[in-house]
This record gives C-alpha cells, sequence and structure tokens, in this order.
C-alpha cells in the first residue's frame, strides 16, 4: 500500500512544511487549502490518511470529516486545530475523527502517529474481508464488523480475545485475569473497567458483553 496522504490546510507554510517533512518519511502529500478544493480536487480511488484543519474557509473542517465519514468508515482521520478545549477535542472525536492533534505540535510526533495509523490501516485492507463479516485483526489489535474497523487498547483486545475464544460461554473475571501476563497485574477491578469501555466500542458494531451474574461476562 502507497503512503498517501490528503491534507486540507489553509495556512499555505504550515501545509508545504508537513509535506515536505512527511516526504522524507516516503508519504506522498495532496495538499487543499479549502474544504471545496479537497471536494474539487481528490485524487480518484483515494485510499489514503487524511489531516484536516478544523479552522478552514469556507465549510469547516469538522463539516468536511462527516462527509469522509458518512461514506468512508475505514479511513484514518487525524483532525488538526488550535482549539484546544475539552469540548473542541470531544467534538471533533465524535464528527469521526480518530485522533486530534493540537497546534502547535512537533513533525516528529505528527509522523510517528501517521505511521502508526497507515501500518493498522494497512492491515486492514490486507485482511479483505467482506463487509458481512467478522475479521480479528490480532497485529492491529482491531476487528471489522459490518463493514466497520473498531480499534481496541491492549488490554480491551486481551479480554475481547479471550470471551471470543470461549465461544459464548461466560467468564470470571479470575479466568479473564489468566488471560494476560503476570507482567500485567491486573485486578478485578481492573478487568470491570476496561470491560466497561469495551462495551461502548462494541455496542456500535451490534455486539454486546453480557454479565451472567455469580458466573462472569461472555459476548453476544
Amino acid at each position: 500500500m502507497t503512503k498517501e496522504i490528503c491534507l486540507i490546510e489553509d495556512e499555505k507554510d504550515i501545509a508545504e512544511a508537513i509535506r515536505d517533512y512527511l516526504g522524507t518519511k516516503d508519504f506522498n502529500v495532496h495538499i487543499f487549502g479549502s474544504a471545496e478544493e479537497f471536494y474539487d480536487g481528490k485524487p480518484e480511488d483515494f485510499v489514503g490518511i487524511y489531516l484536516v484543519d478544523w479552522n478552514l474557509p469556507g465549510e469547516p473542517g469538522i463539516e468536511v470529516i462527516k462527509k469522509i465519514r458518512s461514506k468512508d468508515m475505514l479511513s484514518p482521520i487525524f483532525m488538526v486545530s488550535a482549539y484546544n478545549q475539552k469540548n473542541d477535542i470531544l467534538e471533533g472525536l465524535k464528527s469521526g475523527a480518530d485522533d486530534y492533534i493540537t497546534k502547535p505540535f512537533s513533525f516528529e510526533e505528527l509522523e510517528v502517529k501517521i505511521a502508526n495509523a497507515h501500518t493498522k490501516y494497512s492491515l486492514v485492507l490486507q485482511a479483505g474481508a467482506d463487509k458481512n463479516d467478522f475479521q480479528l485483526l490480532k497485529d492491529a489489535k482491531a476487528f471489522i464488523k459490518g463493514g466497520q474497523t473498531v480499534n481496541l487498547t491492549a488490554r480491551e483486545f486481551v479480554i475481547f480475545e479471550g470471551l471470543l475464544g470461549a465461544e459464548g460461554e461466560p467468564l470470571t473475571r479470575e479466568d479473564l485475569i489468566k488471560c494476560f501476563d503476570k507482567d500485567d497485574q491486573m485486578t478485578n477491578r481492573n478487568i470491570d473497567v476496561h470491560v466497561f469501555s469495551l462495551r461502548k466500542k462494541l455496542k456500535a458494531v451490534g455486539m454486546r458483553i453480557d454479565t451472567v451474574w455469580g458466573k462472569g461476562y461472555k459476548i453476544s
């Protein structure tokens, strides 16, 4: 998979600096100065990563992200903005962005985040899962369900994989703790916290974790 980026940024100096830096890391960056330029000039059959500034002339970046997400649930999208309040970050993420990068930022940090996203996205594409299939992506700590990719934390993935392996039978907290390396030093409380966050992610793709009283947790 080629390393392609669509960068939608109206500040020309910033856009060109990002392009030049990421170009040294073998990324091909397409620059657009506004939402309208992006809609008119986006490469046909583009497969890659989107970097979208919030404060654009004309249509704001948050609307661009919503439009991308309405047609594309898989591509990594980064919101880039000088807005750094908690509510702004939450709004950006709720629009469909995978990550929120506040200005000013270091190019090194940006490159690491983009490289990680590219690696995960490449694994998703290589899996070639049909939209009606379930596909577990161990290397990416993620899975595909109904055409949507769900990214998990490392600990969430261990719990998820353990519950899947039980094939509908409930696992106790102690069973789930045994799925982890001893160095993780997991507790019953840790399991409950991660199950809580995992439940929210699974709900988005029509899956759930049930509590079986007196026995533990199981996936439905």
